[in-house]
């Protein structure tokens, strides 16, 4: 920037009022603004989605599940040796023994099927799911439960009431049929973790009341294995690992679905780039506020390429004044989309279907790497459309100029 560009900048920025007044920059500035404000909120939403999602994902699940070769369930001398092979691996955060069995949930006339769990926390030490257990305790003992939020709804549960569950039992066939394996449970705890198939099926019981229930009187139905978040990519490649080390009576197979957060990672992306272009189309906007200003500083072209000046810093002059209001603009716009995003993330109007999206809850996180990422985006297609417009400054002729001022 040449002394005499700095001059007319700064003789702008002290008094900017004779340009931001009129209506073709109010409307310019508009434009960017609300273009920008929807990209931010946009990415801002689809950011916290995704994190949400994962953060369920890798919580709630086990990365890597440890089953038995045959049919039968993990003997307990397997899930030992297992634990002791595994445990101390510096990936692992946590492996603890579990038994799992679909049974029927009931309250009254109202029936539904689930899915219950036992660990053993003899051998694991981390209460992998009390972090979601927002009502009531996440402490278990003989005859209690905690229920997924969608299934006590379902169920007209609340913390207190009892559940009615019924497993078949093939050693209980009678000549009137089947015989169900039923025990009454108190409900002590309601598991929210936002993942609506986990919410709507889940229950978590004492291992002596699911092994009374299923007749299961040993063993284990696997043996989950929980990463730290870092190494959760990898859990295809460390299962195959694990393979090897264990042997052939057990088998390791990865959980965790890592191509679904690849999957929404890509989907964000491209929702970016489809957003993006709302922001070229408030580029006309610009390219008209531009064309506007060229055109009612006719005279003062004139007078500066009477003077001497180059067509170059005559566009520099006109480009740094528009530049600068559009790139507070841009700051502008970022802060209506975090206000915007905000506003729907902590509205109470609409909720994601949990069937559709897994998660059942829009949540805000605004990055600030993709805070920078709009802002160097939007400001470069804003100034690709200062720019084009102003290279009809070269085609000018003082001569017109001062003959139609």
């Amino acid at each position: 920037m040449n002394p005499a560009e700095r001059l007319f900048l700064s003789r702008y920025v002290s008094d900017p009022k004779r340009n931001l007044l009129r209506f073709s920059f109010l409307f310019m500035i508009l434009g960017i603004v609300i273009s920008v404000g929807i990209l931010s909120a946009a990415l801002n939403l689809f950011e916290g989605y995704e994190r949400a999602l994962r953060s369920v994902l890798l919580d709630s699940f086990a990365h890597i599940r440890v089953v038995s070769a045959d049919v039968d369930p993990l003997s307990g001398a397997q899930a030992s040796d297992v634990l002791n092979r595994l445990s101390k691996l510096p990936e692992v955060r946590s492996a603890v023994p579990v038994l799992s069995s679909s049974l029927l949930a009931q309250n009254g006339d109202k029936a539904r099927s689930g899915m219950m769990q036992a660990y053993s926390w003899e051998n694991g030490d981390e209460n992998i799911f009390a972090k979601y257990v927002k009502k009531g305790s996440a402490d278990l003992a003989p005859g209690k439960v905690i229920l997924g939020h969608y299934l006590a709804q379902d169920l007209g549960l609340a913390l207190g009431d009892t559940v009615t569950v019924s497993f078949p039992r093939l050693d209980l066939i009678t000549p009137l049929g089947m015989y169900p394996n039923q025990r009454p449970l108190q409900v002590t705890g309601i598991y929210n973790s936002g993942f609506y198939e986990y919410d709507r099926s889940l229950l978590i019981g004492d291992l002596e009341d699911l092994r009374a229930l299923t007749g299961v009187s040993s063993g284990f139905s696997s043996l989950e294995l929980r990463l730290h978040n870092k190494f959760a990519d990898s859990a295809p490649t460390l299962a195959r690992k694990y393979n090897q080390i264990l042997g052939r009576e057990v088998y390791a197979l990865p959980v965790i679905n890592t191509s679904l957060l690849s999957l929404v990672r890509m989907q964000k992306w491209l929702i970016f780039i489809v957003f993006s272009f709302l922001v070229l189309i408030a580029g006309i906007n610009v390219i008209s506020g531009v064309l506007t200003l060229m055109l009612d500083k006719r005279a003062e072209i004139a007078v500066l390429k009477a003077l001497g000046a180059s067509s170059k810093s005559v566009r520099n002059i006109l480009a740094w004044q528009v530049t600068l209001v559009c790139l507070i603009s841009v700051i502008l716009g970022q802060l209506f989309g975090l206000l915007i995003s905000w506003g729907i993330a902590n509205q109470n109007i609409y909720k994601l279907k949990g069937e559709v999206y897994f998660i059942d809850r829009l949540e805000l996180y605004a990055s600030p790497l993709n805070q920078v990422i709009i802002f160097v985006v939007a400001s470069f297609l804003i100034w690709i459309c200062i720019r084009a417009p102003l290279r009809r400054i070269n085609r000018m002729r003082i001569i017109d100029l001062l003959r139609n001022p």
